[in-house]
């Protein structure tokens, strides 16, 4: 009996230990137009709009952008218009939220954003979708993403995107490898900047991950419509995950729902 219960204490202790070092996500900053969540060991900023960037492992900047590239098509003229996420000079998916409002749950930080999105070119600025946002941060360094489009109105949509866009530079020199569902691919990431190492298209994308020695970086897409990967531009590489009923095929009606889910995990030292 005596050494049952000595067990035990050993077993409550150890778990004391392991929930003391765990470090709880915090708000490290919080204003008006964006906030900071994250640990001491990563990192990443939130706008009002919901674009996100600044994504930070320690000193190192892992993924400066992840926004929603949109072009709804103004039904007089034929052409697009560009909407992007977090632009609002150019008028962005529309009217921005006035702030930004962080929580914390247990040890998971959360950001959730709801706002209705219009251009004045189409339909006088009538309501096309209602857009819901979740981001959540653990402190593992695992960002889950999800996107909700309600769509209000019938648009045109032959380009909507969210990107993500990873630093070449912490990759270079990194085994990388991607499960299509029907097959698995990879090769060696390399940061220069005319290499092209990661060149996905369209494809049923479901994992993707670089092996680095300071940890794995994974993309983890749970809804999405096809995805490709390529060089963007000379220091990053992007991941384009197609919102769901966008594109080619049509307009899209009043009573749809599109979903995009994906999860970013960081690689973020583990505390063992």
């Amino acid at each position: 009996m005596r050494l049952c219960s000595a067990v035990i204490v050993i077993v409550a202790l150890s778990a004391a230990v392991v929930l003391a070092q765990t470090d709880a996500v915090r708000i490290l900053e919080s204003g008006a137009t964006s906030a900071v969540l994250g640990t001491d060991a990563f990192t990443l900023r939130i706008d009002r709009t919901g674009a996100i960037g600044q994504v930070m492992v320690g000193e190192t900047e892992q993924c400066w952008l992840i926004r929603l590239y949109t072009g709804p098509v103004v039904p007089e003229t034929g052409e697009s218009v560009r909407a992007v996420q977090g632009e609002t000079s150019r008028g962005g998916l529309g009217p921005a939220p006035e702030s930004i409002a962080p929580e914390i749950r247990g040890e998971n930080g959360s950001v959730f954003i709801r706002r209705v999105c219009s251009r004045e070119e189409i339909d006088g600025g009538a309501p096309l979708y209602e857009l819901t946002q979740a981001i959540t941060v653990h402190p593992s360094g695992l960002i889950n993403l999800r996107y909700e489009f309600d769509w209000l109105h019938v648009v045109d949509m032959p380009s909507a995107n969210l990107i993500i866009a990873l630093r070449a530079e912490p990759l270079d020199g990194c085994p990388w490898t991607a499960d299509l569902t029907t097959q698995t691919v990879g090769g060696i990431i390399d940061a220069a900047p005319e290499a092209t190492s990661i060149a996905l298209r369209n494809t049923t994308l479901r994992t993707f991950t670089a092996r680095c020695s300071g940890g794995d970086l994974d993309l983890w897409v749970n809804e999405s419509g096809p995805v490709s990967a390529r060089r963007w531009n000379t220091q990053d590489y992007a991941f384009f995950l197609t919102v769901p009923h966008a594109g080619h095929a049509g307009p899209i009606y009043p009573g749809v729902r599109s979903v995009l889910d994906v999860d970013l995990k960081l690689p973020v030292p583990r505390e063992d």
